[in-house]
């Protein structure tokens, strides 16, 4: 009963997490007037009032008030997910007579998943050769067993659970907070989608991150997802330790020059490995495009200037990191689940 134990100690901590109050209160509220004209500084012939300061520090504030309006939602919606699978198997327990959640879980969790072949273990024991430091697959042989067992249990219980939201007609309404919006120009960076559509996703990354390589194939399916419904605005954050990254970037605004970019894009996303000049020119080529032109446009000092204007923009709206999107201007760090921008734009849509 050892993974049984497990998965409801899973749920026990996700329950924990359950945070109280309105979801709409927010880290800090806004000002009063007489708090906004408070003098927080001064000395002879001069004085800095609450207002200068939190103009000066304005898109920080947001970041922060952002953060934690978020963080607090998902813990509130994990806990909710948490007390929701709970009440379920509650029903469930009752409905079936059986003596307790444990039972419930054996029946429809254990029972269910079958024992791992010889293949699924020596694929897994290559999946994870490179942590086990020069381990055998005989002496971690019972440890990927385990392994194996767990991941399976896992995903059985989460379509178990898919169930019962089917069974119990379950309807979650719990609102998504208003979070704060930072401003944040899409300049005249390369969009697919109308210029008028309801989103606007603009997202900063580079070509030399593997992270933004998987962001792409999300990008990608929300496109097909919401057809007509988004602009997606691409625009450069190279990062220092990635040494072709400003290259990569100059390259495709200088195939947007011949109306590629879009298809350069696709082709250094695929290929972020591959980024050398010799590489880039094979890409140029295969996109039959008049390299002379190409490579002259490659030399102007313009051409990375522009890539090192779109960092700046980034960084001045809190961006330290790749991919970091901006959803209708609301914040969203890291490569991210397709749900967590659906979230946000279903929302939107609905708003």
């Amino acid at each position: 009963m050892r993974s049984t134990f497990l998965l409801l100690t899973l749920l026990a901590c996700g329950n924990a997490t359950q945070a109280n109050g309105d979801e709409n209160t927010t880290a800090a509220a806004a000002a009063s007037p007489s708090e906004e004209s408070t003098t927080v500084a001064s000395w002879n012939g001069g004085s800095i009032s609450s207002a200068d300061l939190n103009k000066s520090l304005e898109i920080q504030l947001i970041q922060i008030e952002s953060e934690y309006v978020n963080s607090r939602f998902e813990a509130r919606k994990n806990g909710l997910d948490a007390e929701v699978a709970q009440k379920l198997m509650d029903a469930e327990v009752a409905k079936r007579k059986l003596a307790s959640i444990e039972a419930l879980l054996k029946a429809e969790v254990e029972d269910k998943v079958s024992e791992p072949t010889e293949a699924e273990i020596q694929q897994f024991y290559m999946m994870m050769k490179q942590r086990l430091r020069g381990a055998s697959l005989e002496e971690v042989k019972p440890q990927l067993i385990e392994g194996i067992r767990q991941r399976g249990q896992a995903e059985r219980f989460q379509a178990f659970i898919g169930e019962l939201y089917v069974s119990y007609d379950v309807k979650l309404t719990l609102p998504r907070p208003e979070v704060p919006r930072i401003p944040i120009s899409t300049d005249d960076d390369p969009s697919i989608g109308p210029d008028d559509a309801a989103i606007t996703i603009i997202q900063f990354a580079e070509f030399q991150c593997p992270y933004c390589g998987r962001a792409k194939e999300v990008v990608d399916q929300l496109m097909e997802k919401y057809p007509g419904k988004i602009r997606m605005v691409f625009r450069d954050f190279p990062l220092s330790f990635h040494d072709r990254a400003i290259p990569a970037a100059v390259a495709a605004n200088c195939a947007g020059e011949q109306d590629q970019y879009w298809p350069m894009y696709d082709v250094l996303m695929a290929n972020q490995r591959a980024l050398s000049e010799s590489d880039l020119t094979r890409y140029a080529t295969d996109l039959k495009l008049d390299l002379k032109k190409w490579n002259t446009c490659r030399k102007d000092p313009a051409q990375e200037a522009e890539v090192q204007k779109d960092f700046e923009d980034g960084s001045k709206a809190g961006v330290t990191g790749t991919p970091a999107f901006f959803v209708n201007g609301i914040f969203l760090n890291g490569a991210q689940p397709i749900e967590a921008f659906s979230e946000i734009i279903d929302q939107e849509l609905a708003g």
